[in-house]
């Protein structure tokens, strides 16, 4: 009769764990804000004593998309919109090279603990930014070029990472706050744009922010 109690037991504390695993698992839809900084990184402008660039703050939202095949390792997928540029001076005026994109991450994610209250995530991948627009404000944001998209390519393709920690708000409910990185591989700007000049460097986005993140897993 042991033996049968310890097998039932063995068999409960089995399914048990199995359920609570399965729980962990499956697909889950996040909206996500970033407060974030953008550069448009490139050697020929940094190196230039005309031009001083300067910290240029803005933001990005989406949707996020995600498939947890572990309880704690899965795959996602964000549709970003992304407010970037660079903000400098040049002979005494304030410039601002305003350029959009819609962003398309697709990641590996990790969380270490998601049974867990808090709990340590981060996630890493590629990504591909589409150009929405583009144009040139002065300190007041005033239209300078209205329409400046001739001068960046329409697409380019980078990489994205983020550390950060969960926060488990209910069974199905997640709150996350990211330090979230990306940076493209390929030059933003159109080489063929007449007023660069031949063998400028090329030009690469980057960002840093908080990825702040609300998300419900359907379990």
């Amino acid at each position: 009769m042991k033996k049968y109690i310890l097998a039932a037991l063995g068999f409960a504390a089995l399914t048990i764990n199995t359920n609570t695993a399965n729980a962990q698992q499956g697909f889950s839809l996040g909206v996500k804000a970033i407060p974030q900084f953008s550069f448009l990184q490139n050697k020929d402008d940094n190196d230039n004593p005309v031009i001083d660039r300067k910290a240029t703050f803005n933001a990005g939202f989406g949707l996020g998309f995600g498939y947890n095949f572990t309880p704690k390792a899965g795959i996602g997928l964000d549709v970003l919109y992304s407010l970037q540029g660079q903000k400098y001076e040049a002979s005494g005026a304030t410039l601002y090279n305003k350029v959009n994109y819609v962003k398309i991450p697709l990641y590996f994610s990790y969380t270490a603990s998601p049974a867990k209250a808090v709990s340590f995530t981060g996630k890493i991948g590629p990504q591909l930014s589409l150009r929405t627009s583009a144009k040139i404000t002065d300190g007041d944001g005033n239209d300078v070029a209205a329409d400046k998209d001739d001068m960046y390519e329409s697409a380019t393709f980078g990489a994205v990472a983020g550390a950060g920690v969960q926060f488990r708000l209910s069974r199905n409910l997640s709150l996350s706050t990211l330090a979230r990185f990306d940076y493209d591989f390929t030059n933003a700007e159109d080489e063929s744009y007449p007023t660069y000049r031949a063998g400028r460097a090329n030009t690469y986005n980057m960002t840093a922010g908080l990825e702040v993140g609300l998300k419900y897993s359907f379990k």
